[in-house]
């Protein structure tokens, strides 16, 4: 019975070791797990991060380098296959079962709406008719996607952590187990031994026992490496002595197994804490550092390895870093920084960001451990918040961009409805900044042209204001159409009259653009005579008759008036000899000066008039009127013209009478017999 109790106890103490070491095997492995899931869902984070920062420079790609959208696409896929796999690792993994099933399922749920979003963007991104407001559209909500996912992503790492915190409190439970079970084990061994030893043991055997019993106190103390007594004999003494050498022995053994165990299980915590990306502290309750890794130095605190040690303090931790200018909010108040960083150290709310001294941006999270101590992890979202401000620096350019597009129509808006009042070609010269806007003029030859109805007053008395309207706009419309098709510039309108000039801002030369006057004139009459016959079955007893004026010269052009309000026109005796040859003018009659006349007698026919004495005009001016085009006088049988080197005739068959026509025919034969011999 004696050998039966020691032996008893220590088959159990070995039985319940294993169970311990079971249990710590188990929390090992969750931990290695949980760290593991971590990592992806870290990874994960990041790709995500990736993924809206390709997004977000979707349309920037495709406003200033207008690439086309089916390059774009590729961009994301590499982000997207590896997500997915991150994805689909975290929800297999053994880790994530000890966390509420919510949490999880909204990763998943929010990873589903990211592909159901990535699917309609690369189909839209495929489509190379995609605009501008199409591609922003989806590329915003792909990135409120994302936005959800990152949310989803840090819910889940933050639940893994407390898990992981648990299991790490367990793991150090499970430590103190052994220890606890030996202690148990020895009382209750020294307990039934001494129980034993008064019921069953002489008092010869006390000396011996009371050694026993001393060695056994020392082993359920802890002191498994204590002197044994000695075996000397075959007494159940003695026995009980080998027993206790055996117990005792075998106490080392798992001791040193356990301590094995304990050593391999922390040091596989530690590198999996190495291992991850992110920087990891744990401060006790006295805020003195206990464990770290390289990341949260490196991270954190660059250049202070020597004094980021096990055992120092927090507070002396922050303050040298905010001295050393490795906070940017610290920078000018590292006091009131520092009181506000412990503050939030020791009563923790959750994640929170922290712009460094180097531009990078760090995300803390903190929570209390169960012995209120306080563990950290520190993550570098430097390229998140880049993307974040490269979206709201491409927002900003968008709304510019939008802003400017909307004043562009503004603006054309209000040029269209400005170029109405204008000439198209005064127009053109100023918005394309050829002509400045402001009181200047030149000499330029030019050549002048009035319009006007003969009689209009007298017709207009007997005419409705409406109806009067009417038609002077019809009237004007139908000559400004004809003087804009021939290249003129319109000067103004005066009522009834119309002034144009050709040669500025735009010039074909002086002949050419004498030519067009005239010829646009020729038009003008004729669309008259149309308009006049469509007044007639209108019931107009009188139609208008349009009376012309036209001179070539040089003439002052520019803006005149003030500051305030100008206006650019001609001036000059070669525009007042123009208007004075209108009113000079037969109904119907076209009358030209002597230097228009000049220019375009080669093409056009005209019948010199008795020179006029005009008003303003000393000497009487010669003028012609102009016919028709010879061209078209030589088909109708009306004009003979021959203009060759050498020799230039032209006959006006209509009006020649018979005598005339006698003295001409001698006239040729008199030249044909001179040119014969």
């Amino acid at each position: 019975m004696a050998m039966a109790v020691p032996v008893g106890l220590l088959i159990t103490q070995v039985v319940l070791v294993n169970v311990f070491i079971r249990e710590l095997q188990s929390a090992v492995d969750f931990i290695s797990s949980a760290h593991k899931v971590i990592e992806a869902d870290f990874i994960s984070a990041e790709l995500v991060g990736s993924m809206r920062k390709e997004v977000k420079q979707l349309p920037s790609r495709y406003i200033t380098t207008q690439t086309e959208t089916n390059e774009i696409a590729p961009s994301l896929r590499p982000y997207w296959q590896e997500l997915a796999t991150h994805i689909d690792d975290i929800a297999a993994s053994d880790a994530t079962r000890a966390i509420e099933p919510e949490t999880l399922n909204n990763v998943i749920l929010a990873f589903n709406n990211v592909s159901e979003e990535y699917e309609k963007t690369e189909a839209v991104v495929a489509n190379t008719q995609t605009d501008l407001d199409t591609l922003i559209e989806h590329a915003i909500f792909i990135d409120k996607a994302l936005g959800e996912l990152s949310i989803a992503l840090k819910t889940l790492a933050f639940e893994l952590r407390k898990q992981l915190q648990i299991a790490v409190d367990r793991e150090k439970e499970i430590h103190n187990r052994p220890a606890i079970a030996g202690i148990v084990m020895g009382g209750l061994a020294v307990i039934l031994l001494i129980v034993f030893a008064w019921l069953y043991v002489d008092r010869y055997f006390a000396a011996r026992l009371t050694a026993l019993s001393r060695s056994m106190l020392a082993i359920a103390g802890g002191k498994l490496r204590t002197t044994l007594p000695t075996s000397s004999g075959n007494d159940e003494v003695s026995e009980m002595a080998e027993a206790l050498v055996i117990f005792r022995d075998t106490a080392v053994e798992v001791e040193e197994n356990n301590l094995r165990e304990i050593a391999a299980a922390r040091q596989r915590l530690i590198d999996a804490i190495e291992s991850i990306s992110e920087g990891f502290s744990l401060y006790d309750q006295d805020d003195r550092l206990v464990l770290s890794n390289k990341r949260y130095q490196d991270l954190l605190y660059p250049g202070m390895e020597d004094t980021i040690k096990p055992g120092v303090l927090f507070a002396s931790v922050i303050k040298n870093a905010a001295l050393s200018g490795l906070v940017e909010d610290a920078i000018g108040r590292v006091d009131d920084w520092v009181a506000e960083r412990i503050e939030r150290h020791q009563n923790p709310s959750g994640t929170f960001v922290q712009r460094r001294g180097d531009d990078r941006w760090i995300e803390v999270t903190e929570y209390k451990t169960t012995d209120c101590g306080t563990v950290a992890i520190y993550a570098d979202i430097t390229t998140q918040k880049l993307s974040e401000i490269a979206l709201l620096e491409e927002k900003r350019r968008t709304d510019e961009a939008n802003q400017l597009v909307t004043q562009n129509v503004m603006l054309e808006s209000l040029s269209a409805k400005l170029s109405k009042y204008l000439s198209p070609q005064v127009y053109a010269s100023i918005f394309s900044g050829h002509q400045s806007v402001e009181i200047a003029s030149k000499r330029k030859k030019l050549t002048v042209m009035f319009s006007d109805i003969a009689g209009f007053t007298e017709t207009a008395d007997t005419l409705e204001s409406e109806q009067l309207t009417d038609l002077l706009n019809n009237y004007l419309t139908e000559m400004s159409s004809i003087a804009l098709e021939y290249g003129a510039t319109i000067d103004k309108y005066i009522g009834d009259a119309i002034m144009i000039f050709f040669g500025d801002p735009e010039t074909r030369g002086e002949k050419n653009d004498a030519m067009a006057c005239v010829e646009m004139a020729i038009e003008m009459q004729r669309r008259m005579q149309i308009l006049q016959q469509e007044w007639r079955d209108r019931g107009m007893e009188n139609p208008f008759q349009l009376r012309i004026g036209i001179n070539t010269g040089y003439c002052t052009v520019g803006n005149f008036g003030s500051e305030d309000r100008m206006d650019y026109t001609i001036i000059g005796n070669e525009v007042n000899l123009a208007a004075r040859l209108q009113s000079a003018a037969g109904l119907g009659e076209i009358l030209v000066a002597h230097e228009t006349y000049a220019l375009v007698n080669d093409t056009l026919f005209a019948e010199e008039r008795p020179p006029t004495t005009m008003k303003g005009f000393s000497k009487p001016v010669r003028n012609y009127r102009i016919v028709d085009h010879l061209d078209e006088l030589q088909d109708q049988n009306k004009v003979i013209h021959v203009n060759q080197n050498g020799i230039r005739v032209t006959l006006d068959l209509e009006n020649l009478s018979s005598t005339e026509k006698a003295n001409t025919i001698e006239t040729i034969e008199r030249i044909l017999s001179t040119l014969k011999n």
